[in-house]
């Protein structure tokens, strides 16, 4: 394919990009708060049949307890962090394992909320896809665990930290919650009375961490499966045109310095050349020729040349 035959340079009008999953995701526990709010308006109660209830658990409630949440902050908090960690998970492993994960993790935490988590006098109803945000939390950040990140607290402290200490917190205050907050409640034990009273139900939460970190090992051995398999393909066949195009700029170039003799364009096959402007090519198709770094734009003037 040559620059000729791009749909921008044919005065066409480039397709636009599909939103996410994790856009449709969020718009529909929006939906659904909105949904929540004209129904304490009306005084109604058409939306009982997706909370989770302790006494009389439905099948679908498993799940569809998630679709709602206990109030505004409930639902900012979910939606942010399911913005920022289902991004990651989406770009890396795809739309659908980032709807498995989410379903797992709220089903997940679903089954450790009915068994360790809150009983006793408590209300008895589950609501939040707390548990499936925490599970895809797990997925996409556990292998950033040396990343600096910066977090506002309370929306306006800025706090930089470590991804490692970031979960290891989050990780530290679940446990301890469920274990001073939930399961004494829950097991009514004579001897070990709850320390700490909230109605969070961290057993949900502890219940998608674990999944979160199974997915995470699933996922990981799989990812090493395939770039073994790749890994064998390339050092069999090593005069792969689109490798050798690859590799001519591979490296980021930090300064506007000329290419070096060996990647010289009259060095390379009209295939070789032509495989590496195509990949240039795509890069200006997905961010635009500004995307392109100073030696890669004089590459492809080069290229070009070479191929007139």
């Amino acid at each position: 394919m040559g620059i000729g035959d791009r749909a921008y340079m044919r005065n066409q009008r480039l397709a636009r990009e599909p939103i996410s999953v994790t856009a449709w995701v969020v718009g529909v526990l929006v939906a659904f708060f909105i949904l929540g709010l004209i129904q304490e308006s009306a005084g109604a109660s058409f939306l009982g049949w997706a909370m989770l209830r302790e006494s009389s658990p439905m099948a679908w409630q498993w799940v569809t307890h998630g679709l709602l949440h206990d109030g505004f902050w409930h639902l900012l908090g979910n939606c942010l962090i399911l913005w920022w960690t289902g991004a990651i998970v989406e770009r890396e492993h795809g739309p659908r394992a980032l709807l498995a994960i989410l379903g797992a993790g709220t089903l997940f935490g679903a089954l450790a909320w009915a068994l360790t988590g809150l009983g006793g006098d408590r209300s008895g109803l589950l609501v939040g896809i707390s548990a499936g945000v925490y599970a895809l939390m797990l997925v996409a950040l556990l292998d950033k665990l040396d990343h600096q990140i910066t977090l506002l607290l309370f929306f306006f402290l800025p706090v930089t930290l470590k991804v490692r200490w970031l979960l290891i917190a989050i990780t530290l205050f679940t446990a301890l919650g469920w274990a001073f907050a939930e399961l004494p409640g829950r097991h009514a034990w004579p001897q070990w009375h709850a320390a700490w009273n909230d109605s969070i139900a961290h057993s949900a939460h502890l219940g998608g961490l674990v999944l979160g970190w199974l997915a995470y090992r699933r996922l990981n051995q799989t990812n090493l499966r395939v770039q073994d398999a790749q890994g064998y393909v390339k050092t069999s066949e090593p005069d792969d045109a689109s490798a050798i195009a690859r590799d001519a700029y591979a490296a980021e170039e930090i300064s506007s310095g000329t290419n070096n003799e060996a990647k010289s364009p009259a060095s390379l096959t009209k295939t070789q050349a032509r495989a590496e402007l195509d990949t240039l090519l795509d890069k200006i198709s997905a961010g635009g020729f500004g995307s392109l770094t100073v030696g890669e734009k004089r590459r492809l003037e080069e290229l070009s040349a070479r191929l007139r």
